[in-house]
């Protein structure tokens, strides 16, 4: 009878630690699957802030490059979590937001550069062909006065010889 007490009392203590286990485990899991969501939610909020910046023709090949370094620490991530190395993985969903910190400024500043370039761009046209147009305009008018001059000066000199 003590036998079969001390051996119920040992299969408890180990259901108990089975129970523990895996709940750290779990918390373990869930903590892994948190960064790695984070990261991803990181990365794709990055994407878009240098899409917006492309779409306002900032050159984004930096900003490209960060995005490859960072989505590449991810995918190693994802395949840690998968294979079970849930430090590892974690390790690098951390390594990849770091990747990306100060991602979204940089990509703003990018954008508002090239918006303000292309501002600066258009006014120069503009400025260039209002300018160009009154210059062959007033250029015109100098030729045709002087032409007109010369002509009438002329036109005067062959009145006055077929008089005379």
């Amino acid at each position: 009878m003590r036998v079969k007490l001390v051996l119920s009392f040992v299969a408890v203590l180990l259901l108990l630690a089975t129970f523990a286990f895996s709940s750290l485990a779990l918390a373990q899991q869930t903590s892994t699957s948190s960064a790695i969501s984070n990261a991803q939610n990181k990365l794709v909020a990055c994407f878009n802030a240098a899409k917006a910046a492309e779409t306002d023709g900032a050159n984004i090949t930096t900003l490209t490059s960060t995005l490859n370094a960072a989505g590449l620490l991810l995918s190693k991530a994802e395949a840690a979590y998968a294979s079970g190395d849930g430090d590892s993985a974690q390790n690098l969903a951390a390594q990849s937001q770091n990747v990306l910190n100060n991602f979204i400024s940089q990509a703003n500043s990018l954008q508002s550069a090239a918006a303000q370039a292309r501002n600066t761009d258009f006014l120069i046209n503009v400025v260039g062909s209002i300018g160009g147009t009154v210059a062959i305009i007033v250029g015109s008018a100098v030729i045709w006065v002087y032409l007109k001059r010369k002509y009438e000066a002329d036109g005067a000199k062959d009145i006055e010889t077929a008089t005379s």
